[in-house]
């Protein structure tokens, strides 16, 4: 053949070794030579190769088989062979190849050597190994069916038929629309469905699907246009998986759910799901039977709540109306203890006054105790003036009485004389005119002096009393000084203690007027919970359970705490609470004033223990 070549036979091999892997063998299959695009692919250099046997290229079981002895025999009987091999190269590489091994024989038929040709496709071949066993694998998971372009079934694997109740030749030839409900295959839907494919286009979802005898089966599948090489649509294959025991888990599901968004606690899902969601059917129904326990348990808790609620609400609004009864008691007290400091403080400053007073007249009684002590000194000396006088006017009364009666015995001595004691006569008569004048004055004088005497005594005697009178009032007037004293003291006492006292009761009233002022918060407080919780009841009486109201949780709670269950107490409406009487605090004003004219300290304490100040 190369002869009929001639010279171009050396520059045609030269040509093909560029692009192909040649290799030359013995008959007996020992390596002549190769050329450098086989020793690349099998990683080989040609010094490692030449003189060695083909074997080298094939696993150790292949070698020791009949058919690699019968391809060589093959080939000593001058046979070529050609087709897909798989080899083995440097470090266990595997290889695929392409390759025709060409026997060389003499001008007399004999095999003088054997040539192969190869081509190394191990990458494309691989690619077509991992397709298929990627077909397989698929195959042997999922359901797999083949149409063609208007709608004819041309096959399906084991897993469809199944899954539809279907026998192949059942189904081979027959269209789609048998797996579809009637009027979902006379839509306008259904056509589109296909015009879709035909334009090559996939569809994947979730489809409803019909099996025999009507067995309704859901499946997630993917339609899949199939291209020839002028890109055009010759098959759909579909890839489809069972997911029923899902879908109608989910609608199982959904149905529950459904109904306990109406309230309805006593559906249950009795029929078990696939395997791999039947523990969310157990788990849904353990959530429904807890949420049901929970729900009874509120209800009971719930009813708990509002009468407790209730008994709170009426105690928040008679504290309320206490809290304004105290706070307007605060407030006159206040105002009481306002006026009685006013009071107090004035009373302090008149005892201050009265002091003064006091002691100015003290001062005065001490003056006027030494005047009338100097007055009866001077009484004194008038009285003993008076009896000198008196003494002085009897020496006069005898000098008047001698005077007399000299005169007397004058007179008779001169009547004796006659006319000579005429004239000594007339003068013995004047002297004793003028003794018996002198002894009536003198006489008259010591009358005035006897009484003046007597008076001047009476006087004594008063100013002596005066004085010993003026002694007690200044003794009495030290007391009284003292007491005002002990009064301006304990009067300035008690102002500072009710300063004190008006202090802390506005202090209190302001403290008393915050709590009135939270108490109202509280019960607004208390009405919007009582609000809340009738919401409350509403809300959890949507919810029909299987369990009885009165269930243990709510007998424990009856038993722990049964005032809570009695009936809530008739509400009081805020018209009813103006329009009700109203308890006055006891009058505080007398009590102070009591405390104010009994004094302070403990004698007013015990005088006026009957009538304390009232407690709040």
């Amino acid at each position: 053949m190369f002869h009929a070549f001639g010279g171009d036979a050396k520059r045609t091999l030269a040509a093909l070794g560029r692009s192909l892997a040649i290799i030359e063998f013995e008959p007996d299959g020992k390596i002549i030579t190769a050329n450098e695009n086989f020793c690349r692919a099998l990683d080989y250099d040609l010094s490692e190769i030449k003189g060695k046997h083909h074997s080298m290229f094939v696993e150790p079981d292949y070698v020791r088989s009949p058919e690699y002895r019968e391809f060589w025999a093959k080939l000593g009987r001058g046979e070529f062979d050609a087709r897909e091999y798989k080899r083995i190269g440097k470090g266990g590489k595997e290889v695929w190849i392409q390759a025709s091994y060409n026997p060389c024989l003499s001008a007399s038929g004999k095999v003088l050597k054997a040539v192969k040709a190869a081509t190394d496709f191990s990458f494309a071949d691989t690619q077509t190994a991992e397709n298929s066993g990627k077909l397989d694998a698929i195959s042997r998971a999922q359901a797999v069916i083949e149409f063609s372009v208007d709608g004819k079934i041309l096959t399906a694997n084991e897993n469809f038929i199944n899954v539809l109740g279907y026998r192949l030749d059942e189904v081979q030839g027959q269209h789609h629309r048998m797996f579809v409900e009637p009027a979902y295959a006379q839509s306008a839907e259904y056509e589109e469905f296909w015009r879709k494919l035909n334009r090559g286009e996939f569809v994947a979802e979730e489809f409803k699907r019909i099996g025999k005898g009507g067995k309704e089966v859901w499946i997630q599948a993917s339609y899949n246009p199939i291209f020839d090489l002028n890109k055009r649509v010759v098959k759909v294959v579909k890839f489809a998986t069972d997911v029923s025991g899902r879908v109608n888990a989910v609608n199982a599901i959904a149905t529950g759910l459904s109904h306990l968004a109406e309230g309805d606690l006593k559906t249950r899902i009795d029929v078990d799901f696939i395997p791999s969601l039947d523990r969310l059917r157990v788990d849904f129904n353990a959530s429904i039977e807890a949420l049901e326990h929970s729900m009874v348990a509120i209800s009971g808790s719930t009813q708990t709540i509002r009468t407790g609620i209730g008994e709170i609400s009426t105690a928040a609004d008679d504290l309320s109306r206490r809290s304004e009864q105290q706070a307007s008691s605060l407030e006159e007290t206040a105002a009481a203890l306002e006026e009685i400091t006013v009071t107090v403080k004035k009373t302090a400053d008149g005892a201050n006054h009265a002091r003064d007073v006091v002691s100015a007249a003290k001062v005065d009684a001490d003056k006027s105790g030494a005047v009338v002590l100097e007055a009866t000194a001077a009484m004194s000396g008038i009285e003993k003036s008076s009896n000198q006088i008196s003494q002085i006017i009897g020496v006069i009364d005898e000098i008047a009485f001698q005077t007399n009666l000299l005169a007397l015995n004058a007179g008779v001595e001169a009547a004796r004389a006659g006319d000579a004691g005429r004239g000594f006569a007339v003068v013995a008569s004047e002297v004793r005119a003028l003794a018996q004048r002198s002894a009536e004055a003198a006489k008259e004088i010591k009358g005035l002096i006897s009484a003046s005497t007597a008076q001047v005594e009476q006087g004594v005697t008063l100013v002596t009393q005066t004085g010993k009178a003026l002694e007690r009032i200044v003794a009495q007037v030290v007391e009284i000084n003292n007491i005002i004293t002990d009064i301006a003291a304990s009067a300035q006492q008690q102002a500072t203690g009710l300063h004190q006292v008006n202090t802390a009761v506005n202090e209190m009233d302001k403290v008393t007027q915050q709590n009135a002022a939270m108490v109202e918060e509280t019960t607004a407080a208390c009405h919007s919970l009582v609000a809340e919780t009738e919401g409350l009841t509403q809300l959890v009486g949507r919810y029909q359970t299987r369990q009885v109201a009165d269930d243990p949780l709510r007998a424990q709670l009856k038993k722990a705490a049964p005032h809570a269950f009695r009936e809530a107490p008739k509400k009081v409406s805020s018209a009813e609470a103006s329009a009700s009487p109203r308890a006055k605090p006891e009058p505080v004003r007398r009590s102070a004033q009591k405390a104010v004219a009994n004094g302070s300290g403990p004698r007013a304490a015990a005088a006026g223990g009957g009538e304390s100040w009232q407690e709040f």
